[in-house]
């Protein structure tokens, strides 16, 4: 029908001129369901309840007094209930296309006070923590424009004076020093460590180098006597067996009786 309107369901209808409205407003509002519009008499407006992005840019200073850019985004809709759809009606219904910008105007107020009272090294550590101080403090502001804030998030810092840069330096350095000495040292004593101890190919080669070693003394057997040199006491004759100590003392007997006649 021509005078039959219904909302989306991202929508709110207004209707003026009706006798039949709330004691809080001067109109009736609508969701959820069609309505019928008397033509001439009532008049009929349709309010957004959409999600809604709002991007802040703000040149902030800390308390430190060193000057940052914040870069944040805002997600915030008129809220549901009917309060909330009074009070925005009231404020935007006319400028609907520039609500966006003007809740971002409040965040950033919002934002600049915020930061200002915290240092460089607690604002890159504690994002969250910003972003909820941020929402906490429009809570009220939000509530009588009838804006519900879903969600508010510190995408980047920037820092024009190096002094986040500065504060990364010494880390950085100690990081880049650490691999220097990793890549400089020898793979073997690296292995070594990692096999807790001397390296394995080491140890097997010493083993394999040892056991040539007795077979080769297996197979040549026992060293020769050196030519001139008497055997004395105590050395192996042929058959590798130790005299017996009478043995030795008869043949010296011997030999000196011998040498003597």
């Amino acid at each position: 029908m021509l005078f039959w309107h219904v909302p989306a369901p991202n929508e709110a209808l207004l209707i003026s001129g009706s006798r039949r409205r709330s004691t809080d407003t001067q109109f009736r509002i609508v969701t959820g369901h069609g309505c019928f519009v008397m033509p001439v008499k009532q008049k009929a407006r349709f309010l957004s309840l959409a999600l809604r992005e709002s991007e802040i840019l703000e040149s902030c200073v800390t308390i430190q007094g060193i000057k940052l850019k914040v870069q944040a985004v805002a997600a915030f809709k008129i809220g549901d209930d009917p309060a909330s759809i009074a009070n925005a009606a009231r404020r935007f219904l006319a400028e609907q296309d520039r609500l966006e910008e003007l809740v971002g105007r409040i965040f950033a107020g919002h934002l600049r006070s915020i930061i200002g009272a915290l240092t460089v090294e607690e604002i890159i550590r504690e994002r969250d923590r910003v972003a909820q101080e941020v929402k906490d403090g429009s809570h009220g502001e939000m509530e009588k424009l009838g804006i519900v804030v879903d969600a508010l998030q510190i995408q980047e810092i920037i820092d024009s004076t190096g002094y986040i840069d500065n504060i990364a330096a010494p880390h950085a350095a100690a990081v880049a020093s650490q691999a220097r000495i990793a890549a400089a040292r020898p793979i073997g004593s690296v292995r070594a460590r990692a096999g807790g101890g001397r390296p394995q190919g080491a140890v097997r080669a010493r083993h394999r180098d040892q056991a040539r070693g007795l077979r080769r003394r297996d197979r040549a057997g026992p060293r020769p006597r050196r030519a001139g040199r008497p055997p004395g006491r105590g050395t192996c004759l042929a058959g590798g067996h130790r005299p017996a100590d009478g043995v030795g003392a008869a043949a010296g007997r011997a030999r000196r009786a011998t040498s003597g006649g």
